[in-house]
């Protein structure tokens, strides 16, 4: 099926709407209000007031219904940045519309339900693709140059490590409690390591951590340790937590290194810089969005410029949905291994090897 079929405007533009206008969501409709070839077209949000308020900033209409934004004939194409637990629904009354999708990470927090995405969008004919967009960041496609160049020899161990400030999970997200830092936090370097290891995950062992969120009402871990062993050998370990307090400097901390048999990768997220002064020590972190002559440029522009590309050249994305149904795969077997309190192995649907695109 033509990845476009429903058409554009007659200059070839593609029509796009944004389900899920959080801070977040804001900033696909941001960006895709500034890539040629694309046109934010309408936005639509839960809360009447939030869809309101990023609609008038971009004079596009607003509504509070997903299905009345579908509707519309000039929408090929939807950017889903809803609630991590929500996304199966919103992608899959968007692919039963004939849009093709782009969806914030996690691709789901169930892996039934990621596995029906999947075969929506085979049998839809449209484009699922889930945004991985550190995949864009130079630093971590240098990364997997040098890896692929033999230069640390054969990957063995990985450690990666994610922490944000408590205020993630008590102000940011008010549903922290249906989601877990494995699926918030994790997901990137997740992908970021399949990819680099060309690999799925075998098994996984996880332990969580809990008391300090449950104490302030909202039930989920305060952190997750997991031990994940890849088919081929490589072992790596995964940590995600988000109490750190307030003065941590930083709303995140992020670290990645890869161990090979002849050398070793460390990859910090931060790119940090400092400054000093009488007031003391700033030290900025430089993210995938960062604005550049009045737009937003960097890693998070350049996925969504690839799910552009990708309809347009009726080709499948790097980071589709069925790609990286690995990733999704992987987290809730380490879900599944905190309750079971053991070891627990890797399901994939159909058990497909679903490499990582190259």
């Amino acid at each position: 099926m033509d990845a476009l079929a429903g058409g554009s405007d007659g200059a070839g533009t593609i029509g796009v709407g944004v389900i899920g206008v959080g801070l977040l969501g804001e900033r696909h409709a941001r960006v895709w209000s500034e890539i040629p070839g694309a046109r934010l077209v309408a936005v639509a949000d839960a809360s009447p007031e939030r869809s309101a308020q990023v609609g008038a900033r971009f004079g596009v209409p607003a509504y509070t219904e997903a299905a009345d934004l579908l509707t519309r004939d000039d929408i090929q194409a939807v950017s889903i940045a809803t609630p991590d637990h929500l996304h199966a629904q919103a992608v899959l009354v968007a692919l039963q519309a004939g849009k093709h999708v782009l969806v914030e990470k996690p691709l789901a927090t169930d892996l039934d339900e990621a596995a029906t995405m999947v075969a929506a969008a085979r049998d839809a004919g449209r484009t699922l693709m889930v945004n991985y967009s550190q995949r864009f960041v130079p630093e971590f496609s240098w990364a997997r140059r040098q890896i692929e160049d033999g230069v640390i020899g054969t990957p063995k161990i990985i450690r990666s490590l994610k922490d944000d400030q408590i205020s993630v999970p008590t102000e940011m997200l008010r549903w922290a409690a249906q989601t877990s830092p494995v699926f918030f936090m994790t997901s990137h370097d997740l992908d970021l390591v399949r990819w680099y290891l060309n690999d799925e995950v075998e098994s996984v062992y996880a332990q969580e951590a809990r008391g300090v969120l449950r104490a302030r009402g909202i039930d989920v871990h305060d952190g997750v340790d997991a031990i994940v062993r890849f088919r081929r050998g490589a072992v790596a370990t995964f940590h995600s937590s988000w109490i750190h307090p307030a003065g941590f400097p930083g709303l995140t901390d992020s670290w990645l290194q890869i161990i090979g048999t002849d050398g070793v990768l460390s990859l910090g997220r931060g790119r940090e810089h400092e400054v000093f002064t009488a007031g003391g020590a700033t030290t900025p972190r430089f993210g995938t969005a960062d604005e550049i002559a009045a737009t937003l440029r960097g890693a998070f522009r350049h996925s969504l410029e690839h799910f552009l590309e990708s309809l347009r050249g009726k080709t499948e994305p790097m980071t589709s949905a069925a790609l990286t149904l690995g990733v999704t795969a992987t987290q809730c077997a380490i879900i599944e291994s905190i309750r079971r309190q053991g070891p627990v192995s890797v399901r994939l649907p159909a058990d497909p090897i679903a490499q990582p695109a190259s």
